[in-house]
């Protein structure tokens, strides 16, 4: 039987659209944002913020996988609400219970497709255009690129080696409300900050706490390195000490299990859960890997590879600290964090943080500038440095390299680069 193909149309060539084209029709916004982050392609890479890859766990995420999916195949592979599994919110629920001592259940939780959409998703419900929101000097650039993109205006409160300072944020959101623009919300990473590795003391929450609820303002307090605690468990949470008022705490599984997962997660009331579900417009995040992270989780594996990648982090942070007081010492200083990923590391003066990275990146070696990580300008003389993706021998290696780059930049005079750096994570 002969196939009917349907008449021959003749269709005129359609012209490939120009850059210039495209240009035309992005969002302002788009032109006002910093390049996003990315991993590098260099050899060493001390830029990219993201878990062990031969850590990863695959094979028992593989087995919690085939076991869900021999379960109920039906309900892993159907759309699954804008909230998310509601087992593994009870389940998220009941270890934020336990650490805080609040009263919480998965009504209090909303998953995300990890902490970035739950900046995200709480920019959308609560920012609009030209709302203030506060943050640190420095801070996430992921964090200032979506509230630039909602059209936030960032206001910058300086940092120090125990985060985010007190008497510069009260003076902030005062000069807010007697402009008439009262800050919304206040954006912290309280433990083992990015970039600076710093943990706010426990004093200092208590304080910003009574701070953001006599200016009415809420607090997103971004736990995405929670877990990684290397000298330790950090302070009570910020949620906590304020009771879950005015709070919405963020966590994400992604660098306790695996940045590809994608599933993190937004504690709140469930009055501001209502609102963030209802500014979901992506039909939920995948019901299978819900079901995939809370098997893992139940089988007891989670919190054997969590104490595993403790005693790796804690090795390699000390390895490059040594390694950096070798090499770079006449350069630079630092302080150890007590968790997470990072190296902070301030140069002498007279160093360009950019100058320093592009001689490192001729070497080889990927590190992240400074300025990349405020909102209003500093960070020429700072670079982050990642030790958590590499071995203890390739850090050393990376390190040596750091330091070549940094005593040629220092014999040349440490010249203010004018260019852009690369991007971290």
């Amino acid at each position: 039987m002969r196939s009917y193909a349907g008449p021959h149309v003749s269709t005129p060539p359609v012209p490939e659209w120009s850059a210039a084209e495209i240009e035309r029709l992005l969002a302002p916004v788009v032109r006002e944002l910093m390049p996003p982050t990315a991993l590098s392609t260099l050899p060493y890479d001390l830029n990219a913020g993201v878990p062990d890859r031969e850590t990863l766990p695959w094979r028992e995420l593989a087995a919690a996988a085939t076991r869900v999916l021999e379960a109920d195949p039906g309900g892993a592979l159907t759309y699954g609400g804008a909230q998310g599994y509601e087992p593994l919110r009870a389940w998220i629920a009941a270890r934020q219970a336990q650490e805080t001592g609040l009263a919480l259940d998965a009504a209090h939780i909303t998953l995300t497709s990890g902490s970035a959409h739950a900046i995200d998703n709480i920019a959308a419900t609560f920012v609009a255009p030209g709302d203030v929101v506060v943050v640190g000097a420095p801070t996430y650039p992921g964090a200032l690129r979506t509230f630039r993109a909602r059209g936030a205006r960032l206001v910058a409160v300086p940092q120090d080696d125990d985060g985010l300072q007190m008497a510069p944020l009260a003076a902030a959101l005062e000069r807010q409300r007697a402009s008439g623009a009262p800050a919304k919300l206040i954006y912290v990473i309280a433990n083992y900050d990015n970039p600076s590795g710093s943990t706010l003391p426990l004093r200092r929450r208590e304080e910003l706490a009574r701070i953001a609820a006599r200016h009415r303002a809420l607090v997103v307090e971004d736990d995405a390195y929670t877990g990684i605690d290397l000298e330790g468990p950090p302070p009570p949470s910020l949620f906590g000490v304020a009771g879950g008022q005015g709070m919405l705490r963020i966590g994400t599984f992604s660098k306790t299990i695996a940045t590809g997962l994608r599933v993190g997660w937004v504690v709140a009331s469930p009055a501001m859960i209502e609102r963030l579900v209802y500014m979901r417009f992506d039909n939920g995040s995948s019901p299978l890997l819900h079901r995939m992270v809370l098997a893992y989780l139940q089988s007891g594996a989670h919190e054997r590879h969590v104490a595993m990648l403790r005693d790796l982090y804690r090795e390699r942070r000390d390895a490059a600290a040594a390694a950096l007081v070798e090499q770079c010492e006449p350069y630079l200083t630092f302080r150890k964090p007590a968790g997470g990923f990072f190296h902070w590391l301030r140069l002498r003066d007279g160093l360009d943080a950019v100058a320093v990275a592009r001689a490192a990146a001729q070497r080889g070696v990927a590190v992240t500038p400074g300025r990349n990580y405020f909102a209003a300008g500093g960070g020429e003389g700072n670079l982050r440095l990642v030790y958590s993706a590499l071995p203890v021998a390739r850090l050393q290696e990376a390190i040596a390299l750091l330091g070549a780059a940094l005593a040629e930049v220092a014999s040349d005079g440490g010249e203010r680069a004018v260019d852009g750096g690369t991007g971290g994570a």
